[in-house]
């Protein structure tokens, strides 16, 4: 994903679970942290979003410092390829891997 170009959205309102929406494409990410609540490291879960995630990741956009940062066009595109995977219809060239 290229740089301020994506977003990082939470789920469940924790750092656990992100989905990372780019212009290209949309994966989930895990990330792991310490007992001590140290950040550890993160997997891409090479996936699209369930519809159920990609809901959630609508709800949640708005509060990513990410998406501020983006033209208009850009959260526009975001946001579309969001509701598309909602619906389960997954935009033009994803396909789910898993």
């Amino acid at each position: 994903m290229q740089p301020n170009r994506h977003i990082l959205i939470h789920l469940d309102g924790r750092p656990t679970r992100t989905v990372a929406v780019s212009l290209e494409r949309c994966v989930v990410m895990i990330h792991r942290y310490t007992r001590d609540g140290f950040y550890d490291s993160s997997e891409v879960i090479d996936r699209l979003p369930t519809p159920a995630e990609a809901r959630e990741a609508l709800c949640q956009a708005h509060l990513s410092d990410h998406f501020a940062g983006l033209s208009q066009g850009d959260r526009a595109d975001i946001i579309r390829r969001l509701a598309l995977i909602a619906v389960g219809d997954a935009p033009p060239g994803e396909h789910r891997t898993r």
